[in-house]
């Protein structure tokens, strides 16, 4: 018995397919669409006329085309059913995946009718092009296991594992691509059967993993299982992610922590982190022991930390952590602790501020160091300078009480000397009072060489910039050596260049101090030849000119061994050198410390037994004025200053009856006052040209008593000439006296024809 279909059960069954209905007649070349099939592309039926040439033109994508041209031709030439997937242009939603059916009806031979579907396979199709998107083109490796072996892979399988292709990876077991062991010790064998186990028990797995690439290479993975079905058989789906770069930033970070851990073990120094939101801290392992405590996870509350802190140094906390939480400033400073058994130890404390996304300090963090031991070498080294300070201060107290002491009396023998000179004494007193001299003046250089040796020494030497003729200089320094060279029958010779008679401008005392020291140890180390003081033009420009300074000698000379150490203090070349001349070893030292200072260089050239050259050179400004050359006399040279009336200010009786003798000799007009405050109350009572003005006295000193009289209301005590005398040459005393309001600066002992030169100065005219 035979049934057929009725019309509306067979549009029921389309409906229930949601399928759309087309049927082609190719006699008429005509085209029937249900529906159903416009709904499917949301058109209506007036919009696109059916017909062959319209779907493919207007509705199949340009990509399409050929294939739905294609799958027509086999079907109607080979009888090849028609089931195409394409994307057919939708009204609203654009293109979109539909399969497309269709048989045809042949006669003769030659197809006659074609009946088929159109059905919206979009939503499956694109999650099937996603899934194999992910498949394909992720970066982990896919595979598809059973239990016989890999079924499927994606290219970033291929690639991790370094296998030629899919299809070699595809004949290898998975447990060639695992080592032996795993990291735990396990077999890999009986670890992946587990792990196997729980993805299918519980339908997910996730695990670390070392694997084998096919090169050998061992490398980190996360595995992830997956049980799934392919084809109605349940196999697992396995993703390995690499994390190679992962585990090497895990164990730099753990090297890092370690190290950072180790360092700060090390320097003694810990971070710590304060979070103002929680009020909770967190401390390095290196912060508790610093703190004396055990260390812990997380830091102390705030208020054992405060309560730590030292009391006295609160409110300097308090301070810098307000600074930090209301202007954002970096804090930097130290503090004392008290720990648990009750020491007390120095930190420093580092902090700074975090700023969240709303602009508030939430955190504060930093680090603390341990400076306890440093601060108590600080203290020591305080302590140590303060009482290297004091035994400095004492060294120069002692030098310039000494300096003072020696000086005085010294001024007296020396000036006695040269006032009995002038007597006419007997031969045989001339010749004692020139021994008397010579001691002297050798014991003033050796006081002097002390004394200079200690300024230098201190940075109290300073230069003087005066007009002076270098010709006049290198005479004079020639004659006062020539008594000893000729009590030795030793020639002194000058070799100086005739360009040389010119004047220029330095500190004539200095150089004389330098070139002096250089001759008088020639003639002190020569026993027969000669010394010669020779001076050249080095190079001369318009104001300047550079001069070269000799030295030479036919004495002992100096060892090649101790060459380098005859410029050392209290140094001289041999042992004996000292019992045998004498002197203080400080000369070179002095003379090698000046020209370091002038910017220059004592230069030596000797040989035992046959004699020693020293050798500088010496810039110089050319002075504008010339001064003839000219040699300083001596005290039978004296002039009178008639005429002139100075007060002298002098609590020593030697001295003051030493000036009395010099005043009467050049007719000076005096008045004696023993000490400032009477010095103070005469000169207003006279009318005084000058005031020779001694620093140390009783009652009132000499500093006082010249800023009481320049504070005197009449204007003259503004300009009195106030001409310094002092024994002692330590402090700044030169500095000193002109800060007060001192005009001129002599120092005892002197020679008469210094102190008549600095009176002569001030002589009205």
């Amino acid at each position: 018995m035979s049934s057929a279909f009725t019309i509306e059960s067979l549009e029921m069954v389309i409906s229930g397919i949601n399928a759309g209905i087309w049927d082609w007649d190719f006699d008429t070349d005509e085209q029937i669409w249900s529906d159903r099939f416009f709904e499917l592309l949301e058109y209506q039926p007036n919009e696109v006329l059916p017909g062959y040439e319209n779907f493919t033109k207007i509705l199949v994508h340009p990509d399409d085309k050929e294939t739905v041209s294609n799958a027509v031709k086999a079907q109607l030439e080979q009888n090849i059913p028609y089931n195409v997937q394409v994307r057919l242009l939708t009204k609203y939603r654009g293109y979109r995946y539909f399969e497309c059916r269709g048989n045809a009806k042949f006669a003769n031979g030659k197809p006659v009718r074609m009946v088929g579907s159109i059905t919206d396979i979009h939503e499956h199709y694109s999650l099937r092009e996603k899934l194999s998107v992910v498949f394909e083109h992720s970066t982990d490796a896919h595979l598809l296991i059973d239990d016989r072996g890999i079924l499927d892979c994606n290219q970033a399988a291929v690639q991790m594992l370094r296998c030629q292709d899919k299809r070699e990876l595809l004949t290898i077991h998975p447990a060639k691509f695992s080592p032996e062991f795993q990291p735990d010790g396990r077999r890999s064998a009986d670890k992946s059967l587990e792990m196997d186990y729980i993805a299918r028990e519980t339908g997910y797995n996730r695990f670390e993993w070392v694997h084998r690439r096919l090169d050998g290479e061992e490398f980190p993975v996360e595995v992830t299982l997956n049980p799934v079905h392919i084809d109605n058989k349940k196999v697992l789906l396995v993703v390995w992610h690499d994390i190679s770069h992962r585990k090497n930033a895990e164990e730099l970070i753990r090297r890092n922590e370690a190290m950072l851990a180790e360092s700060q073990q090390l320097t003694h120094s810990g971070s710590w982190e304060a979070d103002l939101v929680t009020g909770q801290n967190y401390w390095s392992d290196e912060a508790f022991r610093i703190f004396g405590l055990e260390p812990n996870s997380t830091g102390p509350n705030t208020e054992l930390f405060s309560q730590m802190i030292h009391p006295d140094d609160m409110h300097l906390y308090i301070s810098h952590i307000k600074d930090a939480v209301s202007n954002l400033n970096p804090a930097s400073f130290d503090l004392r602790i008290v720990l648990p058994d009750g020491k007390i130890k120095f930190i420093h404390a580092i902090g700074k501020p975090f700023v969240d996304q709303t602009g508030r300090v939430a955190k504060l963090y930093g680090a603390i160091m341990d400076i306890d031991a440093q601060k108590k070498n600080e203290q020591e080294l305080i302590k140590a300078k303060e009482d290297a300070e004091m035994a400095g201060v004492a060294k120069s107290q002692f030098l310039s009480t000494m300096s003072h002491e020696i000086r005085t009396p010294m001024n007296a023998v020396i000036g006695f000397t040269h006032l009995l000179l002038q007597q006419d004494p007997k031969p045989e007193q001339m010749e004692y009072l020139n021994i008397l001299k010579f001691s002297a003046e050798n014991l003033l250089v050796l006081i002097n060489d002390i004394l200079d040796f200690s300024k230098i020494e201190a940075g109290k030497i300073e230069f003087e910039e005066v007009d002076f003729n270098i010709l006049s200089l290198l005479e004079n320094i020639r004659s006062g050596n020539t008594q000893k060279a000729d009590e030795k029958g030793i020639p002194l010779k000058l070799n100086i260049d005739k360009e040389l008679d010119l004047t220029v401008v330095g500190d004539p005392v200095r150089l004389g101090q330098i070139l002096t020291n250089l001759v008088s140890n020639a003639v002190k180390f020569t026993e027969a030849g000669e010394v010669t003081v020779s001076a050249s033009v080095a190079n001369r420009g318009k104001e300047s000119v550079t001069v070269d300074f000799e030295v030479a000698d036919t004495g002992i000379g100096i060892p090649a061994e101790k060459i380098n150490n005859i410029f050392d203090s209290f140094t001289q070349a041999t042992s004996d050198t000292t019992r045998k001349y004498g002197g203080s070893g400080l000369g070179l030292t002095i003379t090698k410390r000046l020209l370091e200072l002038l910017k220059s260089t004592i230069q030596v050239r000797s040989e035992q037994d046959k004699g020693s050259v020293f050798f500088f050179s010496l810039p110089f400004k050319l002075s504008e004025t010339q001064l003839a050359n000219k040699t300083s006399g001596s005290t039978a040279d004296i002039q009178s200053l008639k005429g002139m009336k100075v007060l002298i200010v002098e609590d020593n009786a030697v001295n003051i009856f030493l000036m009395k003798n010099f005043m009467k000799q050049w007719e000076i007009d005096f008045d004696v006052a023993e000490n400032g405050l009477i010095a103070y109350e005469t000169v207003q009572q006279n009318d005084y040209d000058l005031i020779l003005m001694d620093l140390q006295m009783p009652v009132m000193d000499g500093y006082e008593a010249t800023a009481k009289i320049r504070y005197l209301p009449d204007p003259k005590y503004a300009t009195l000439p106030i001409i310094a005398l002092t024994a002692s040459a330590m402090l700044d005393i030169k500095d000193l006296a002109f800060q007060i309001g001192m005009n001129d600066y002599i120092s005892k002992p002197f020679t008469p024809n210094d102190l008549f030169a600095k009176i002569a100065a001030y002589r009205k005219k």
